[in-house]
């Protein structure tokens, strides 16, 4: 508990003028009885004495125990001078107004008519539990309105006020302080320029620039607002401010709630402290919990990401920020946006769900997903449910890429970083001049290689390429090169009834312009190709087998071969060839599978 401030004051006295000794005398009732109320009668002194000054006037000192009263107020002091319905009042002098207000002082000036009454030295005015004390008070008794300019206490039993200057309104149990307000209570201190503080409430207004500092060692500053010391709440408004060792709290309005621990900031809410900034229209802080919860267009960055949400939660001791309606977490490049986001900062871990859009400026590829996981320290995301989706671009063209899982990450190369991509289970692609599906795949920036696993399949224009493992390799952000590993078989139609058919144990297939330019068959090379004449009319079929082939191509059909080591070739007129009959073991047309459209291959809208 806060010890009052001791209290010392100059006491100054009258020269009363003592001019003779009278026996002590009780003025009987109904001599003091008058017919106007207002006037000052005296009930009893030690000793009185009477000096008439003209015809009605007349003088009396009263000394020893000396009480009078004017209605309801009763004084009483060690002796006075009266003076018509005027009188000067000194030593232990007590004014009485009801049961429940007193005044005391070591001198009064009380004019009666008016009812003004000045007390000097050592002045204490008690209201109920209230004590105000200062050197020098005007209290008119009829409006019951206290004022005093040379400064004031103002005590109860856990709080002590300090200003220069005051008014009390003592019928509405408030004060109105002025100049150099200081405030000490067992929760906080106080500096003020203008107060008002209702007594009976025990609540203080701040009419003008306050600043509080809290027993936590936080401080609070504004210009209007109020403090209930007996429900331990308050409402700080007009540049308020809450601060302490390392945060700062902005708002319209802070409104903090003592008994449930609580801050509330209210409108253009914001809250910074080192490394972290959270802004919204509300912001609400638990200090029980330490839980910070940003509603309407709230945000929150750190030294490496924002996210922004109607409503965010940040978990102080954990380091946590989640959200619980549609939010977009900033970490440029990378923005991840989703119906709900959790971040864990301290692990750098956010999981994601509902809706999930994640964008790579920087790579230029954006993933959908219904659930995503998200590392920051690898820039590791998992995209998964729903069919994840990844859009790119390759050669100016949208490259749309789904399956059941989607994972990239980064790995730190010398001065390069690696960028690495997989995606495993029914992985389904298309590009308007390119489609494929496979089981399983993985892209590294390192060498711009996409590898295809299990059952591959690839559609490019007229051609269809299998083998067991596919490799696309990318040069400028466009198709250079495919490479078919094992068992490689290609195919090539115009009108699907005819097909060329390139077999071999490695097939490499080299793209000038979205096109295919050559093929190059490497083991075992076997071919089927339907030759034209001039006119473009099928004039028969060359049937061809060596070690390795080179095929070129125009307008994605072969307009020259060459054949390598000993190639064996037959030719076949075209009245003589039987298409169904002049196919390779292993052949198998699949454009049932083929995707016929972006829409095809995913759940999700693609914007």
């Amino acid at each position: 508990m806060i010890a009052r401030l001791s209290i010392c004051f100059l006491i100054l006295f009258f020269a009363l003028e003592i001019t003779a000794q009278i026996t002590p005398k009780v003025i009987p009732q109904e001599e003091a009885d008058t017919t106007q109320s207002s006037l000052v009668i005296v009930d009893q002194a030690d000793k009185i004495r009477r000096i008439l000054s003209g015809e009605d006037s007349e003088t009396m000192i009263l000394t020893g125990n000396v009480e009078m009263h004017q209605d309801s107020l009763f004084m009483s002091c060690d002796s006075a001078r009266k003076e018509g319905n005027n009188l000067v009042a000194t030593g232990n002098v007590i004014l009485q107004q009801w049961d429940s207000l007193n005044v005391f002082s070591e001198r009064l000036s009380y004019f009666g008519n008016t009812k003004d009454a000045y007390l000097r030295d050592s002045v204490v005015l008690q209201n109920k539990s209230q004590k105000l004390f200062t050197d020098s008070l005007a209290y008119n008794t009829q409006t019951k309105i206290a004022i005093y300019e040379q400064g004031a206490i103002l005590t109860n039993d856990t709080t002590t006020l300090y200003s220069k200057k005051g008014t009390y309104y003592v019928a509405l149990d408030e004060i109105y302080f002025k100049d150099s307000i200081y405030i000490q209570s067992e929760e906080f201190e106080l500096y003020a320029d203008t107060l008002k503080f209702n007594t009976e409430e025990q609540k203080a207004y701040f009419l003008g620039p306050t600043l509080i500092h809290l027993e936590n060692g936080s401080q609070v500053y504004c210009e209007s607002g109020y403090y209930d010391m007996a429900n331990s709440d308050a409402l700080f408004t007009q540049n308020a401010q809450y601060v302490d060792s390392n945060q700062v709290a902005k708002g319209d309005s802070i409104f903090y709630d003592g008994t449930l621990q609580k801050v509330t900031l209210d409108g253009n809410a914001t809250l910074t402290e080192p490394g972290k900034t959270a802004n919204a229209n509300q912001i609400i802080y638990d200090e029980v919990t330490k839980v910070l919860t940003l509603s309407g267009d709230a945000h929150f960055e750190d030294s490496t990401r924002m996210i922004d949400s109607e409503t965010l939660v940040y978990d102080v001791n954990e380091d946590k920020v989640s959200s619980t309606s549609r939010s977009v977490m900033n970490n440029a490049p990378q923005f991840l946006e989703a119906d709900t986001i959790d971040f864990d900062n301290e692990q750098g871990l956010g999981l994601a769900l509902g809706n999930v859009v994640f964008r790579d400026t920087s790579s230029d590829y954006t993933v959908l997903c219904d659930e995503a996981l998200y590392i920051d320290s690898s820039k590791y995301l998992k995209a998964y449910r729903g069919r994840p989706l990844l859009i790119s671009q390759l050669e100016a063209d949208s490259f749309f890429l789904s399956s059941d899982t989607l994972i990239f990450f980064e790995l730190a190369e010398s001065l390069d970083t690696n960028r690495q991509f997989l995606a495993f289970n029914d992985v389904r692609i298309y590009k308007s001049d390119l489609q494929a599906l496979c089981d399983s795949l993985t892209f590294s920036s390192t060498d711009s290689l996409f590898h295809l696993y299990k059952d591959p399949i690839i559609w490019s224009d007229t051609s269809q390429f299998v083998a067991d493992s596919i490799r696309i390799q990318l040069a400028n952000e466009a198709i250079d090169k495919i490479y078919l590993k094992q068992n490689a078989f290609i195919l090539n139609s115009a009108d699907e009834i005819l097909f060329n058919q390139m077999k071999g144990k490695e097939i490499t297939a080299f793209f000038k312009e979205g096109e295919v330019d050559r093929m190059l068959i490497k083991g075992n090379a076997t071919s089927i190709y339907y030759a034209l004449d001039d006119s473009k009319a099928y004039i028969g079929v060359n049937e061809t087998e060596c070690s390795s082939m080179l095929l070129k191509f125009g307008n994605n059909e072969i307009t020259d071969i060459l054949f390598y080591d000993n190639p064996k070739s037959k030719f076949h007129p075209i009245q003589k060839v039987n298409p169904n009959a002049l196919l390779l073991e292993g052949f198998d047309w699949r454009i049932e599978e083929r995707p016929a459209s972006r829409d095809e291959i995913t759940t999700f809208a693609i914007p």
